[in-house]
Order: C-alpha cells, then sequence, then structure tokens
C-alpha cells in the first residue's frame, strides 16, 4: 500500500496527465477526421477516452481533496479530534474505501454512460416474429397472420381500437413483397366502431443514424416498392403563387408518397437528438418510419411514375 506521502504525488500526477489528455483526445478526433477516418467513429472514440481521463482525473482529485482537509485540520490545530486523528493515520486507506465506493457506483452507471455520451451502439436484439398488416386488413386478420404476438388493442372512447408496442420484429405491408426486418414499433388504430384499420405506423429503422445514411435507406426501400409495383406520387401546383412558395418547383413531396391498391404509404423522419447552433449540414440522428393511410386519405395527391425520378 502506497504511504501517505506517495499517493497524493500519484494523485497530483495522475490529474494533470489525465487532464491535459482530456484536450489532446478533442484534437486527435479533429485530425483523425481530416486523416481520414469516419465521423462517427472518430466521435465515438473521442467521447470514450474523454470520459476514460474524466473519470481518472475526477478520482484523483477526490482523493487530493480528502488530503488537502486532514492536512489543512492538522493546521488548524484539529489534530486531537477523533476523526481528523483516524483520517490522519489511515488517509491511504480511508482514500482507497471512497474510490471502492465511487468506483462501485461508476460501474453501474457505465453501460447508460457508454449509450447515452460515448454513443456506442448496444445490440438491437432478436425479432420477437412478424408483423403482417395492412390498411384495410381487422385487428384478427393481423392477429392470424403474423408471429408476432400482439397487445390486445385498447377501446377507445368513440369506439375506435388502438393498439401500441415497442419490440423488434419483422414488418410486411400485406400481401405486398416489400419487408422490412428489425421494426422497432408499431401503432395501429381502428375506425370507430369498425374493427377495419385505418392509421398504421411503423418504426422501420432498426437504430437512428445520420441524415446521409437514413437518405440511402429510404432510397433503397423506395427503389424496393417500385419492384413491387407500388406508384409514387407527388402534389403539383395549381397557380403560380403556390410555385413561388414551392422556390420555383412545380411538385412537392416527390417520393415521399407511394400507392399500391388501397394503401397510401407516407415517409416520415424524425430527429432523434437535439439540434445544435451552428451545426454543419446533414448533423443529427434520424429514424424512418412509414405511415400508411387509406389512398383517398388526400384527394390532391397526383400518382404517376414522374413522382421518382430515379
Amino acid at each position: 500500500m502506497a504511504s501517505p506521502r506517495v499517493l497524493p504525488k500519484l494523485e497530483v500526477a495522475a490529474a494533470i496527465v489525465s487532464f491535459a489528455l482530456i484536450f489532446v483526445c478533442g484534437v486527435a478526433g479533429r485530425l483523425a477526421v481530416r486523416a481520414g477516418m469516419e465521423q462517427k467513429t472518430a466521435e465515438m472514440l473521442t467521447r470514450g477516452g474523454v470520459l476514460l481521463f474524466f473519470l481518472v482525473f475526477g478520482f484523483s482529485s477526490i482523493g487530493l481533496m480528502l488530503h488537502v482537509f486532514v492536512l489543512l485540520q492538522l493546521r488548524v490545530g484539529n489534530a486531537a479530534a477523533p476523526m481528523i486523528r483516524f483520517l490522519a493515520d489511515h488517509e491511504t486507506g480511508a482514500t482507497l474505501v471512497l474510490w471502492g465506493f465511487l468506483g462501485l457506483g461508476t460501474l453501474i452507471a457505465l453501460p447508460f454512460m457508454l449509450i447515452d455520451m460515448v454513443g456506442l451502439e448496444v445490440p438491437i436484439g432478436r425479432s420477437r416474429g412478424v408483423l403482417v398488416a395492412d390498411i384495410g386488413m381487422t385487428v384478427d386478420e393481423v392477429k392470424q397472420r403474423s408471429t408476432l404476438k400482439l397487445k390486445e388493442p385498447r377501446v377507445m372512447g368513440d369506439g375506435s381500437r388502438l393498439g401500441v408496442e415497442e419490440a423488434v420484429f419483422d414488418y410486411h405491408i400485406g400481401n405486398s413483397a416489400v419487408h422490412f426486418p428489425q421494426s422497432r414499433y408499431y401503432w395501429l388504430r381502428t375506425g370507430k366502431g369498425d374493427p377495419h384499420i385505418t392509421e398504421l405506423n411503423i418504426g422501420i429503422s432498426p437504430r437512428k443514424v445520420p441524415l446521409p445514411e437514413l437518405q440511402a435507406f429510404q432510397r433503397r426501400v423506395q427503389e424496393q416498392l417500385l419492384t413491387d409495383g407500388w406508384m409514387p406520387g407527388h402534389y403539383i401546383a395549381k397557380s403560380e403563387e403556390t410555385i413561388q412558395l414551392w422556390g420555383g418547383k412545380r411538385t412537392s413531396g416527390d417520393g415521399r408518397y407511394w400507392t399500391k391498391g388501397n394503401t397510401l404509404l407516407i415517409f416520415e423522419t424524425n430527429r432523434m437528438d437535439e439540434e445544435k447552433r451552428d451545426e454543419p449540414p446533414g448533423s443529427g440522428e434520424f429514424i424512418l418510419y412509414l405511415d400508411l393511410r387509406p389512398r383517398d386519405h388526400d384527394p390532391d395527391l397526383v400518382f404517376e411514375r414522374s413522382a421518382w425520378p430515379e
């Protein structure tokens, strides 16, 4: 065990070095991106290094504060106080006990810190089954055709039924050949006093991703829809005023709206992190989800092949 005089020197050295390395990590992360490393990987490694050295700095500082406290108490004449005398005689042991207590708390919180602060991705887990659902299907039909065990939808005050669940599952759009592995949640609603589904929302992103990666994922899905016989749709400007509002474009929503049979499929995105001031374009992490409605949900939509140019 280190002597009372050696331990504070080690703590001072550890605090100084770790504090300096926190800033070195930031610089190294920027240099790694410029050298060609993927930005997400560089940021994760940087945050991991900063977290490690911050913990070293914190533990060293706590030990130093205990040492300074005992030293000041001795200098002001409190050496005879039982607690001060005990801490002075067992300073190293008290420091180790304090580190052990704080270390236990750190181990408990470490998984959450690695996920929330470092950005470490945890395994999604196995799929709990297949959900087969589409507009116009009844809840009983969905249960019969799905291997995912659905929670019984709640009966709402207006007579409609609402089912919501977060789970990992594979989603199939009714009789369509398009499917989405590792979907993360579903939200379905029937009509008032009607067992047929009129609203369906499916989170098809396995995990949150940067915007460019999400856009690439959406394009792959659009290609699958087109191959499966879905027709893209958009809004067409009906006046020059509308064209001006749309920045000179005569159409809006190209590639976002698709239809097949009685189903209208709408792509929706949601940003999962907070927007930062002065952040570069394309920043943030997003998920993609599908909003399915009856085809006649919006009569202003026009469906034609030109609505999604390849």
